[in-house]
């Protein structure tokens, strides 16, 4: 939020319309989350 200027808000709602997450699990059956944003959404076009 404080990095890219926006309010709790707006972050969220950009975290939720552009996030791609993608589930792992590893070989014990411990199972985690990824979340990856693209940082082109953060340039000026």
């Amino acid at each position: 939020m404080s990095e890219k200027k926006l309010s709790r808000e707006d972050a969220y709602m950009l975290c939720s319309l552009a996030t791609s997450l993608r589930v792992t699990q590893a070989v014990d059956a411990t199972k985690g989350i990824h979340a990856i944003l693209a940082k082109s959404i953060f340039t000026a076009q």
